[in-house]
């Protein structure tokens, strides 16, 4: 998918038992889609699910920061969104981590979700 001035990539994070793929495995989190094949600069728009279980916010978007393709993001005073702005300034694979929060606890846990960003400038 090629990230254009409107693409939102949505994301479900649900509490579970056992088995999740992120948290100490006690939340399972998917990209929709799960990777992100940017051609162009743009806006990567990362969008909470209604799926979600109750609490789960955006606490911030980084990425590895050693390359500037990125700007830094800005997430949503509501905690559902939040975007950032890819600069294509080359071929790379680039680290990103939405990292997100449970609301529903009583102690602060950060939950990373991290989707494939692959930067192919046209």
């Amino acid at each position: 998918m090629e990230a254009v001035l409107d693409d939102t990539f949505d994301l479900t994070v649900v509490r579970v038992e056992e088995g999740g793929n992120t948290g100490g495995g006690k939340y399972f989190y998917s990209f929709s889609p799960a990777i992100i094949m940017a051609t162009q600069p743009g806006y990567l728009h990362f969008r909470l699910t209604k799926d979600c279980s109750k609490g789960i916010r955006i606490f911030a978007v980084v990425d590895n920061g050693t390359s500037g393709q990125l700007e830094p993001a800005k997430v949503a005073r509501s905690g559902k969104t939040a975007r950032m702005f890819d600069n294509m300034t080359a071929n790379a694979l680039i680290d990103v981590a939405v990292v997100v929060t449970d609301d529903t606890l009583k102690e602060k846990k950060f939950i990373v979700c991290d989707p494939q960003v692959i930067n192919v400038p046209d």
